[in-house]
């Protein structure tokens, strides 16, 4: 198997964990508020829940943004590669791709930085003497209503950068004539399973 067809493996791996991820998300954040309107109206309020509902709404954002790129469903881009000639409408296609592949690169990179696993770890774990080298706080910020580490809630963000990077590229390879073109409709962004 050539590395253009395992990348596409992957992003169709990647692509059916968001599908699920994005369904149970857009679930969870329509119970949350269900409920909590459901309490208010009892005179009640389920403060946590208006917070996970928050988070829960900005994690199916990034997944559903790097859905978006393997479906290749931006808007701004398909309607200005519609009014262009064939072969500039390619280029702006394959530009697109690369652009994408660039940003989710540049993502995994600033989250290297701000996580800083290799810091973490020189430090055995410890997040004080982590923190005292480093200045760096995410490991012991917490949510302001439920208490959770801050950490769990910006996982996200190096999944998207991976997800975008891995589309993106199977895009670019798709542009460059690498891989054939797969429909959306046929993949693993939206088929059922």
């Amino acid at each position: 198997m050539t590395f253009a067809a395992r990348l596409r493996s992957l992003s169709d791996l990647v692509a059916s964990i968001d599908r699920k991820a994005l369904i149970a998300l857009v679930a969870a954040l329509l119970g949350l508020v269900l409920a909590n309107v459901g309490t208010r109206l009892a005179g009640y309020t389920i403060a946590w829940a208006d917070e996970l509902a928050v988070y829960c709404m900005v994690w199916a954002g990034f997944v559903g943004a790097a859905l978006m790129l393997r479906a290749r469903t931006a808007p701004a881009v398909s309607a200005l590669i519609r009014f262009t000639p064939p072969r500039a409408g390619a280029a702006l296609r394959a530009g697109a791709s690369l652009a994408a592949a660039l940003f989710g690169a540049l993502v995994i990179w600033t989250c290297w930085r701000w996580f800083d696993p290799v810091g973490i770890v020189s430090a055995g774990f410890d997040v004080t003497r982590f923190e005292a080298a480093t200045f760096n706080f995410i490991y012991t910020q917490t949510t302001p209503v439920m208490g959770l580490p801050s950490v769990i809630f910006y996982a996200v963000l190096p999944w998207f950068g991976f997800g975008a990077l891995v589309h993106a590229t199977t895009n670019l390879l798709e542009d460059c004539g690498l891989l054939p073109r797969i429909d959306a409709a046929d993949s693993a962004v939206t088929g059922e399973g």
